[in-house]
């Protein structure tokens, strides 16, 4: 799936770091794709972890607990 509105050097460098990533994997893209699922669990948590941190005058109301929580779809639909 290319974005049919990206420069050709964003999509040549989006194709290298697949690559990249898989290299890294052994070569296993399902190894590859776990990896950057881990990630991604990693960064929504950081994020959850610094929303939670803001106080609540400073963003006065801007966050809400489910706007906090959209990236926790991820993790429970994958328990299922």
């Amino acid at each position: 799936m290319i974005d049919q509105g990206r420069a050709p050097y964003d999509v040549d460098r989006m194709e290298a770091d697949v690559e990249a990533v898989i290299d890294a994997c052994g070569g296993d893209s399902r190894i590859a794709i776990r990896a950057l699922l881990v990630e991604q669990l990693i960064q929504e948590q950081r994020i959850e972890r610094l929303a939670a941190a803001l106080s609540f005058g400073y963003v006065r109301g801007r966050i809400d607990s489910a706007s906090a929580r959209a990236g926790s779809y991820h993790r429970e639909t994958s328990r299922s």
